[in-house]
């Protein structure tokens, strides 16, 4: 293999590995805007059902309130019988007790239900509440592992780009030159291998006679489809 074939073929595989890091690197500011938003759902919902449960309290206080005093107008309603003369005002009596009876046992319903809901509230917001806990350090452990590689990553980057410019040095011009062409214009990918007779770039056939040219790694050959290198490795 010529000595600038072999320097590209290396280059490639540096840039590959740069591509990869520099894809997990730009990943991580994603996944920790992902974790904050998370935990800021689970706290809106939190307190949007401390809000109801509140506004439900509030609404059984005050059918509380509204019972004990509907519960003592019927007291002063029923203490009335006794100094009732005629049969036609104990009707009437009669008529008001079981008019107002029968409001408060809507009432004594409706509160119950709100308390059901309450206590139903209850048990969910207190299990959001824990899971907000126990989430909040499972994200805070995460966001100091995802640091950590950040740091990693910034290392190996920096390792991978200065062998890279320091291979992209010894390149002659024109191999230089069509390289960077060839990454910035094929995603990355300048330099490939060949099998069976097709372009593992673009995956085009390409002419019997050049796939046995392109197996000697003797010159300098590019894909007649897409113009990458090609650079000759047997299959493992």
């Amino acid at each position: 293999m010529i000595e600038e074939l072999r320097t590209l073929s290396e280059m490639q595989k540096l840039d590959t590995q740069l591509m990869e890091h520099e894809r997990k690197r730009a990943q991580a500011p994603k996944r920790l805007a992902e974790l904050e938003q998370e935990l800021l759902k689970t706290k809106d919902k939190i307190a949007r059902e401390k809000e109801i449960i509140e506004e439900l309290d509030k609404e059984r206080r005050k059918k509380e309130k509204e019972l004990d005093v509907e519960k003592e107008r019927i007291k002063k309603v029923q203490s009335k019988l006794y100094e009732i003369k005629t049969n036609k005002e104990y009707q009437a009596v009669l008529k008001e007790t079981e008019s107002a009876q029968a409001a408060n046992d809507k009432t004594e319903e409706e509160i119950i239900l709100v308390l059901e809901r309450i206590e139903e509230l209850r048990k969910d917001y207190e299990a959001a509440t824990a899971y907000l806990k126990k989430r909040d350090k499972e994200v805070e452990a995460e966001k100091k592992e995802l640091d950590k590689e950040m740091g990693s990553l910034d290392s190996i980057v920096a390792d991978l780009k200065k062998q890279r410019d320091a291979l992209l040095k010894t390149l002659s011009g024109d191999a230089k030159a069509r390289y960077k062409t060839l990454i910035e214009k094929r995603s990355g990918l300048a330099v490939v291998n060949v099998r069976n007779g097709v372009c593992l770039g673009c995956y085009m056939n390409i002419p019997p006679q050049l796939f046995i040219q392109v197996t000697k790694n003797a010159q300098l050959i590019t894909c007649p489809s897409c113009n990458r290198i090609f650079c000759y490795t047997e299959e493992a």
